[in-house]
């Protein structure tokens, strides 16, 4: 079965195919589209998954045994298998062989870069999209662009006018990925049902303050504690409002919420941030805050968040809210947390 990354989500609600080739030119789709099958298979009882990394000298047999051999821990079984580069005679031998007797009890997923249109249309990638389905993202064409970012701003509960679109595609400049970080920067600044005017997407993409609010964010979930004080301590020395910070961080404490609880079943780290709606270059940071955070812990947090708001809103309340927010900090960037690689010192 071929399929466009539109086209996955009806796909994945009449059923799983036995298998999964996802490739193409646009990484943002190809993350997504595999986002959605881990978690459609993981809603069917997939429970445990397997990456392997094709690098130079792989060995082919290591997937065909990962496939056949029997799980000690779960009856279902999600194996990926990473390509950088369209397989050699031994991978597509093997490829082909999966394909025509794929394990009952294993989703293969393969994914892939740009493949040749003429690869694509025979050997191992026709017999891994006969066998199962195959998602190729191409190359989004400049006018399909505003449209698709249009799409996306309403999916985040956005009304965004012409004037609006146009900036955000000539700021971005088709490049997927910095569109969609600038639709979940958007979604965050004015929340769901907001009318975005080219003002407002100006201001966004213009101050420096709420760009560096994500990498501050990034240093509490990496477990570097200094590093978000110093942080904390700079975007309060140049004016940065405690709600216009408090509003990101409680996005990411949600996303950690969900990340913690898919961890306590995997207990893997990685896969557990996987499916979180944030940049691919944040999830290693968000894993090390995974691994070290219950959610328990990070539903405190989040009720923290809300006093902090209560206190941002009050009269007088400024100072308070900067002082539990940097008490946030300290506990969320593990600063008192269990297994903190980089607790701070008292002084």
């Amino acid at each position: 079965m071929r399929l466009n990354p539109p086209q996955l989500a009806a796909a994945l609600q009449r059923g799983l195919a036995p298998l999964y080739l996802v490739a193409g030119e646009e990484p943002l789709l190809q993350q997504e589209a595999l986002d959605a099958i881990r978690a459609a298979a993981r809603a069917k009882g997939y429970s445990e998954r397997e990456v392997l990394d094709v690098e130079r000298g792989f060995d082919w047999q290591r997937l065909a045994d990962t496939c056949n051999s029997m799980s000690l821990f779960a009856s279902l079984r999600i194996v990926e298998l990473r390509l950088n580069a369209a397989p050699d005679t031994a991978g597509a031998q093997v490829l082909t062989h999966l394909a025509k007797a794929p394990p009952s009890d294993v989703l293969l997923m393969v994914s892939a870069g740009k493949i040749d249109w003429r690869a694509r249309n025979g050997g191992w990638y026709a017999a891994l999209e006969n066998a199962g389905a195959a998602i190729y993202a191409e190359a989004m064409k400049p006018q399909e662009f505003s449209g698709w970012l249009g799409a996306r701003l309403r999916a985040a509960g956005l009304d965004a006018d012409t004037d609006a679109v146009r900036l955000i595609v000539e700021r971005t400049e088709g490049n997927l990925l910095a569109a969609q970080q600038e639709v979940q920067k958007l979604a965050l600044l004015h929340g769901q049902g907001a009318r975005l005017s080219v003002t407002d997407v100006d201001a966004a993409v213009a101050d420096s303050a709420h760009f560096e609010v994500f990498a501050w964010i990034n240093k509490i979930m990496a477990g570097d504690t200094r590093g978000a004080v110093r942080g904390l301590a700079g975007m309060r020395g140049e004016g940065v409002e405690p709600l216009a910070i408090l509003g990101s961080l409680a996005f990411a404490l949600r996303e950690l919420a969900k990340a913690t609880v898919q961890y306590a079943r995997s207990r893997n780290a990685s896969s557990a941030v996987e499916g979180l709606r944030i940049i691919k270059s944040s999830q290693p940071a968000y894993a090390r805050a995974t691994e070290r955070s219950s959610p328990n812990q990070v539903l405190g947090w989040l009720r923290r968040c809300g006093q902090i708001d209560r206190y941002a809103k009050s009269t007088g309340g400024q100072a308070q809210a900067w002082e539990e927010l940097l008490t946030l900090v300290l506990a969320a960037s593990g600063n008192g947390g269990r297994g903190s690689p980089n607790r701070a010192r008292n002084t």
